[in-house]
């Protein structure tokens, strides 16, 4: 049930998230700062774990679905490296704008722009119109509009980077760029957040599942103990008949892994979908959540189920084994 509901809860956040966040890292400015200086951008770009960075400029301001909206540009070749989704690039006379904006994709947008664009919803929420670059000139730095919003920065870092490693990047890029590390955020950033919150979750119910295993260890050992007391007879009759020890102790301990391994079965389908609607009951207010059934983590439960039911037959197999069958035979 927990592997299930955080596997669930895992493609729950990380689709909410990209759908708030364009990139995977942002530098926020603020209204009035000076502009982070392109050395300062050379040396974050330099560090271990950055792909690229690129700076938004701000070109002015449009309306799209009676909302102003500041307009940043972006070259198309910091679009194609940063933002992973093609939706969210800006051709050259379109402007993407946040998902939230109900426009429809191919209709006019009239603005201050030097040009009509058209306006074509994102897949995000995380920023403001985008257009390109290559086709509209930033606002020189002394705009007064420039001083109210600033020129941030969209980061894209390496996929293979772990928690630790992206938040030992997090405190360099400050450092490098000589900003607060509250306006360092991003889609990874927020994952790492969640997924330590979910793998604590998880240690703690994996001990509670170990403890679960070693009771389930001495209740199948127990059933096995008296079932082989009530076939003494049976299993001696066995034995006489050409049963060897080592078959007996094979009868028993196949007995034993399929008590555990069909608990195992339907305790993991049920767990199944305990999880996901856990999940759902959960996250389903704000987020789309979709079933993720964690298949290898499952097998590996039923596998440990099972290796727990063959270890405890050992001793009652082998008191059963001992056993002469004259002398089995003899007992009432």
């Amino acid at each position: 049930m927990m592997m299930t509901g955080a596997a669930t809860a895992r493609s729950a956040f990380d689709t909410e998230l990209d759908g708030s966040y364009p990139v995977d890292l942002q530098v926020r400015t603020l209204p009035g700062e000076a502009r982070i200086p392109d050395s300062a951008v050379a040396k974050a770009a330099a560090l271990p774990g950055v792909k690229h960075i690129a700076r938004l400029e701000l070109v002015g301001t449009m309306e799209a679905g009676g909302q102003a909206l500041d307009v940043y540009g972006i070259s198309d070749a910091d679009a194609l490296t940063v933002l992973a989704n093609p939706a969210n690039r800006p051709g050259p006379t379109s402007a993407v704008i946040p998902k939230r904006i109900k426009v429809d994709s191919g209709s006019v947008v009239a603005g201050t722009l030097s040009t009509n664009v058209t306006a074509t919803p994102a897949t995000t929420d995380g920023y403001s119109a985008l257009v390109s670059l290559d086709t509209f000139a930033p606002l020189p730095a002394a705009d007064p509009l420039y001083k109210e919003t600033g020129a941030p920065l969209w980061i894209s870092v390496d996929e293979s980077l772990d928690a630790n490693a992206l938040l030992d990047l997090r405190t360099a890029l400050t450092g490098a760029l000589n900003v607060s590390e509250y306006r360092v955020d991003g889609a990874v950033l927020e994952k790492v957040m969640f997924n330590k919150v979910i793998d604590m979750l998880l240690l703690v119910v994996t001990g509670l599942l170990a403890v679960a295993v070693f009771i389930a260890l001495i209740g199948v050992a127990n059933t096995l103990s008296l079932s082989v007391l009530e076939r003494t007879r049976e299993n001696s009759l066995l034995r006489a008949l050409g049963l060897t020890r080592g078959q007996l102790r094979g009868m028993l301990a196949l007995e034993a892994v399929l008590i555990a391994g069909v608990a195992a079965i339907i305790g993991s389908v049920l767990g199944a979908v305990y999880g996901w609607a856990g999940a759902q009951s959960a996250l389903g207010s704000f987020a789309d959540v979709t079933a993720v059934i964690p298949w290898g983590q499952i097998l590996a439960v039923v596998v440990v189920a099972a290796v727990a039911g063959l270890l405890a037959s050992v001793v009652p197999a082998h008191r059963a084994a001992k056993l002469s069958p004259v002398a089995g035979l003899a007992m009432d």
